[in-house]
């Protein structure tokens, strides 16, 4: 729940504390955000500012290098070694905030910041891997082998995507890429291109341009448009060779994968079953 600032009193401080469970049989996820907050009173200047501590949510202990993201201006930063972050001179309004750090399941709200005030603001990670390791089973030749998987599944819960998981390209077998990415992705254009499966976004540059997607694979960027880059061909991969795909529109594009500062038509993450 989210209070309202003139609910509050002074001497609380905000707090956001996930919970939630794991069923095993259905491996899904719910995530719930606990919240109290502290506003001082005194005028703080004309921007507003928020700081404050990422903390794993069992031990108590500070995360390093937690990512946190405010949209929609996209101001980010990352915590230091004590856990602590500070940004200053935001414009004021509401945001939602995303916080993020490997190994934890993310954590989103909305925050509303006062050009009057402060915002300190602690923040509660509950750890991923002791969650996952219950469900997936490394000796199954069906599920996804890549530990870059753990983040991908903590992405698919926070749902600020679209995902594909192994299973659904596992369902999916006997179909190409192309097929299977028209299927489960809307607003994604697959298109022969230059004697090439490319992916575009559902607007064009110019009469003669499609809005190319960025693509990623296994974190390295493959294309991006207004680079010298070759557009990156699907055919080259084949589903059975794929641990997980994401797909991202320009607002809902994480900062881990903003790779080049810009990805005007939408980006795709592949992993590969290693």
């Amino acid at each position: 729940m989210l209070n309202g600032p003139d609910s509050l009193s002074a001497s609380r401080r905000r707090r956001i504390e996930p919970s939630g469970f794991l069923d095993v049989a259905r491996v899904c996820m719910l995530l719930v955000l606990g919240i109290a907050c502290n506003w001082p009173r005194t005028l703080a200047g004309q921007a507003a500012t928020l700081r404050g501590r990422v903390s794993n949510a069992t031990t108590r202990r500070p995360i390093v290098d937690a990512v946190l993201v405010l949209t929609p201006h996209d101001f980010s930063v990352r915590t230091d070694t004590s856990g602590q972050f500070n940004l200053r001179g935001l414009p004021f309004g509401e945001y939602t905030l995303l916080v993020r750090a490997v190994g934890y399941i993310p954590a989103s709200a909305r925050v509303p910041l006062s050009a009057r005030a402060a915002l300190d603001l602690d923040v509660d990670l509950e750890p991923l891997a002791p969650l996952l390791d219950s469900v997936i089973k490394q000796e199954d030749p069906d599920v996804p082998r890549n530990f870059a998987m753990r983040e991908f599944e903590a992405r698919r819960i926070a749902g600020f995507g679209r995902f594909i998981t192994r299973e659904e390209l596992l369902r999916g077998r006997g179909r190409s890429l192309d097929a299977i990415l028209r299927a489960r992705v809307p607003g994604v254009r697959l298109l022969d291109f230059e004697g090439k499966i490319v992916a575009a976004s559902g607007r064009d540059i110019s009469r003669r341009r499609p809005c190319f997607l960025n693509v990623i694979v296994e974190g390295a960027l493959r294309y991006t448009l207004n680079a010298n880059m070759p557009l990156f061909d699907l055919r080259s991969l084949e589903a059975s060779m794929i641990a997980g795909i994401e797909y991202y529109t320009v607002a809902s594009l994480p900062a881990e994968f903003n790779l080049r500062g810009q990805a005007p038509c939408g980006t795709l993450v592949i992993w590969l079953q290693n």
